[in-house]
């Protein structure tokens, strides 16, 4: 919009400066030149100030960036073990993701979104160094496998957001559900390298039930995300593209209750069981009209990311 504006300025004082391919015509109409020269130079002082806005942003973003990347070193170089480095971490991303929840509106709130993921995303460039150096063979080998979870991450989290496509708070909940498949990848690769360097005792600061379960490339998986109310989640089962079944989930109440959810479907025709852990999900049919699963079908979805 404000080069839009700018063009339209400058073609505004290229009209009334005479632009047209033959030199101005003399006049003695000092006032008529007056305002000419008074357009013209409101539209050079325009056009700087919103050069200057757009280096000023860019500048900002840049400086963040770099205190970003700066903080996140500290708290390697400061912890004692991955396990206080991934608490430290998760501190610093609550640290962004308070500034963005306290953004003045909604656009500045998606625009905000994007430091959340840097912090996980510069964690995990730390860890892939870290590995490296320690085990050369390792990272050879598993480094194609993160290669394609990176190409794929911006995906997993735009299926993720399906819930609020259409509507303006999208953009930042495509961020945040980034945010959250990089910080579950920095866990699995902090996981490798504590079994490389043999730290003992490493544990994971916390762990959640939600995240994208399945073949990320393909189109059999399935989606567990936060629900509008306390214990219960929003659960999209995608077996092919001719099965998909969204609904909800809520905490059973067992002993097993954090690795497992009753699942009603939208229309109540199909319910059942959705078990997980991070090596994967599975969905068992307990209920059903027989219109897209069948009472008994059972479907794997293998790891979370």
């Amino acid at each position: 919009m404000k080069k839009s504006l700018v063009m339209a300025l400058v073609a505004a004082a290229m009209l009334l400066g005479g632009c047209s391919g033959k030199a101005p015509a003399a006049t003695t109409d000092t006032a008529s030149n007056d305002n000419a020269e008074t357009v013209t130079e409101e539209s050079e002082d325009t056009s700087s100030e919103d050069t200057e806005e757009a280096e000023d942003d860019t500048s900002s973003d840049e400086d963040l960036t770099v205190q970003i990347q700066g903080e996140v070193s500290d708290i390697i170089q400061k912890s004692a073990s991955l396990s206080e480095e991934l608490v430290g971490v998760n501190k610093l991303y609550d640290k962004y993701d308070e500034l963005c929840t306290n953004a003045e509106n909604q656009t500045e709130m998606n625009q905000l979104s994007q430091w959340r993921t840097l912090v996980w995303k510069t964690e995990i460039k730390g860890l892939l160094e870290r590995i490296e150096e320690k085990d050369v063979t390792y990272y050879e080998e598993n480094y194609p496998t993160y290669q394609e979870w990176e190409d794929y991450v911006t995906d997993m989290a735009e299926k993720m957001s399906y819930t609020y496509e259409g509507g303006s708070i999208y953009p930042s909940m495509v961020a945040y559900n980034e945010a959250m498949r990089c910080k579950n990848e920095a866990y699995g690769l902090a996981s490798a390298l504590a079994g490389i360097i043999k730290e003992d005792g490493f544990v994971f600061p916390d762990s959640t039930r939600c995240g994208f379960y399945g073949d990320y490339t393909k189109d059999s998986y399935l989606i567990i995300t936060e629900g509008m109310e306390n214990g219960t989640y929003n659960i999209l089962i995608h077996i092919d593209d001719s099965k998909v079944i969204s609904g909800t989930g809520e905490v059973e109440d067992a002993a097993d209750s954090d690795t497992y959810l009753l699942f009603t479907s939208e229309d109540g025709k199909v319910k059942g069981t959705v078990s997980h852990d991070v090596l994967g999900s599975d969905f068992n049919v307990t209920e059903s009209d027989g219109s897209v699963v069948k009472t008994g079908d059972s479907y794997s979805f293998s790891f979370r990311y």
